[in-house]
Order: structure tokens, then C-alpha cells, then sequence
């Protein structure tokens, strides 16, 4: 008589729980494992966009590298002279140029 009480309970107890839901325990260790699982969701995001970054840092980095690849070859294909004008182009480009805009623009305001 008491195995068919406990058989009877223990059906009982289950159609509650199906009716309820999982118990405070289930429910609290469901809660620990979502939580857990977004603490690691937000780390690897912050790890991907870390990369992303150092990705993209080393694109540019890498076109640089390119570009200055480019300039080298051109500047050994050139003659004597063509290295002596280029050289006065940057020159100018990058001393002489900026100065005189700064002064026209100075001139302007005045």
C-alpha cells in the first residue's frame, strides 16, 4: 500500500512540476547558466572588436608599407636629376607650401 502512496505521489509531483515549472533550484542554476553564458557572450564580443581593431590597424599599416614600397621604386628608376627635382618638389610640398597659406590666410583676415 505504500509503494502504490508513493508511486501515486511521485506521479502527482510530476504533473505539478509540469503544471508549475521547474523547481527554485532548477530555476536558480537556469538563472546561474544564462548569466554565465552572457558574461561569455559580452567577452567574446569585446574580444572581436579587439580584433576588429587590430585588424584594421594593420590594413592601414599595411598600405603604408605599399605606398612607401611605390615611392622607393619609382625614386630608383629615376636618373640624377629626376631624384634632384623630386627631391625639391617635396621640398616645397611640404616646407614652402603650408607656410605661404598660412600667411595668405593670416593676409585675409587682417
Amino acid at each position: 500500500m505504500t509503494d502504490d502512496v508513493s508511486v501515486g505521489s511521485s506521479d502527482e509531483l510530476e504533473r505539478l512540476r509540469s503544471l508549475v515549472g521547474p523547481s527554485e533550484v532548477d530555476y536558480a542554476s537556469l538563472r546561474a547558466g544564462r548569466d554565465a553564458a552572457q558574461q561569455v557572450a559580452k567577452q567574446a564580443m569585446a574580444e572581436s572588436g579587439e580584433l576588429s581593431g587590430r585588424l584594421e590597424e594593420m590594413s592601414v599599416q599595411l598600405s603604408r608599407a605599399r605606398q612607401d614600397q611605390d615611392v622607393l621604386l619609382r625614386r630608383a628608376e629615376m636618373g640624377s636629376w629626376q631624384r634632384i627635382i623630386d627631391r625639391v618638389r617635396r621640398r616645397w610640398a611640404t616646407s614652402v607650401t603650408p607656410r605661404v597659406s598660412g600667411l595668405v590666410g593670416r593676409l585675409r583676415s587682417s
